[in-house]
């Protein structure tokens, strides 16, 4: 069986600030792709923003940071619906659930956390790593996601049908 060679070739270049850390086809400061216009400034991380992912639909942009913080982002205007303290450490990797605005995040705790990014809860944190998480991937169907570790491991996760109910802290009654 013989492959073709994949054959890609430079379109344009855009030069950027020297603070520009991470690049996606989402960003930071979102551009229209086909023209590189710039649309639209995102500001709030207090120290580097090291991820990101945008929504399947284009309304939300979630980012994380060194800061330990998640910021979920409305791409109508750029205001940050939400800032999250989502891990003890560095937020390292962040990924929407294709069709839906849930998110996960991995950080340097070592931990897998899932949240929905419209009601801002936190749903799911998964153990399992015994260092940093560095990144994670979601199958097209987001019936099992993939994490890489530090630990020199990667870690299936499958979806399974076991409910799972949020415990919500109840305010005292005086």
């Amino acid at each position: 069986m013989h492959s073709k060679p994949l054959m890609v070739s430079h379109v344009r270049t855009m030069k950027m600030n020297d603070d520009v850390q991470v690049v996606d086809v989402k960003g930071q400061a979102v551009f229209f792709m086909d023209s590189f216009k710039f649309f639209l400034s995102l500001y709030g991380h207090k120290l580097p923003l090291l991820c990101m992912d945008i929504s399947s639909d284009g309304a939300l942009l979630v980012t994380g940071s060194a800061d330990k913080n998640l910021k979920i982002w409305g791409l109508n205007f750029g205001d940050c619906h939400k800032s999250i303290f989502a891990h003890a450490d560095s937020v390292m990797a962040v990924q929407f659930v294709r069709n839906t605005h849930y998110v996960f995040s991995v950080g340097k705790d070592r931990l897998i956390k899932y949240w929905d990014a419209d009601k801002f809860e936190l749903l799911l944190t998964l153990e399992g790593h015994h260092a940093e998480v560095w990144c994670l991937s979601i199958s097209n169907h987001g019936d099992f996601i993939v994490s890489e570790s530090h630990d020199r491991s990667i870690r299936q996760w499958d979806r399974t049908e076991e409910p799972f109910f949020l415990l919500r802290k109840r305010k005292k009654k005086d």
